[in-house]
């Protein structure tokens, strides 16, 4: 399991600052939710991976994404075009159920427009670090406390995902295996574990809490940041460009039509 998605580089999207990269996802998302034409949204997820790309992203990287979205994708199309014919001529009869032209249309473009947003999402994660998304996250007005949660359940999930691996590992050494058990069995033997590791979860928290009240969190005062982020030439000239491009998309999209369809 992989909680860190950050793949270091130098590259200019790495270097904008995280509050632009937000406005550039977020326009690739509505964009996304908006359109329904196969070709457009195939467009937008090769624009996705032309970015990820560009910025240095690996190709196993994105292999390892469209693995994760693989089942996704093959339930939509498995099941839209079943239970959400659209209209078109139909193909093929399933007892009640009618699969038509328009619900294969349907469900390609609902497969095409959840990848094109997984992989929109992903294009903020792999090139912003964690720090730096919590501090973009405060800087657009987020509570300074709940950035910090939020950075420390990014910083501890991969540290609680540990524990569990632990505790398994360590019962199996013990001769421990759920595996050759009935469904009911197995749920029922790793309650142990489960208890195991809420108990170390518990005292994990009670020593951060700790450490945080050492270091005077929650103490009144102005706080700065070790690594501040700031907006730079670049930042403006995206931002605007972004702007630019989503409010002709919008003209053309209510106004026109274009996209309203799925071909």
């Amino acid at each position: 399991m992989r909680f860190d998605l950050f793949v270091p580089g130098a590259s200019w999207l790495h270097r904008l600052d995280p509050r632009s990269k937000f406005l550039l996802v977020g326009v690739l998302l509505l964009m996304a939710l908006l359109l329904k034409h196969l070709a457009l949204l195939a467009g937008l997820l090769a624009l996705t991976h032309l970015l990820l790309v560009g910025a240095g992203v690996p190709w196993s990287a994105l292999r390892w994404l469209w693995a994760r979205m693989a089942p996704l994708t093959f339930f939509i199309l498995l099941l839209q075009p079943l239970f959400a014919s659209g209209a078109g001529a139909p193909l093929l009869h399933i007892g009640p159920l009618v699969v038509t032209s328009g619900g294969v249309l349907d469900g390609i473009s609902f497969a095409l427009r959840a990848n094109v947003m997984a992989f929109a999402a992903s294009l903020l994660l792999f090139v912003t670090e964690a720090q730096a998304l919590v501090l973009g996250l405060v800087r657009l007005g987020l509570p300074f406390e709940y950035g910090m949660t939020f950075s420390l359940a990014l910083r501890y999930l991969p540290t609680t995902y540990g524990l569990w691996v632990n505790i398994i590992e360590a019962q199996q050494a013990r001769g421990w295996t759920p595996e050759r058990q009935s469904l009911l069995a197995r749920l029922s033997a790793y309650r142990p574990v489960l208890v195991a590791v809420i108990i170390a979860a518990l005292r994990l928290s009670q020593d951060l809490g700790l450490a945080l009240a050492c270091r005077g969190f929650g103490a009144p005062g102005t706080r700065s940041a070790w690594q501040d982020i700031r907006f730079t030439r670049t930042d403006t000239w995206i931002c605007g460009a972004v702007s630019v491009a989503f409010g002709l998309f919008l003209a053309g999209r209510l106004l026109l039509g274009w996209g309203a369809t799925t071909w």
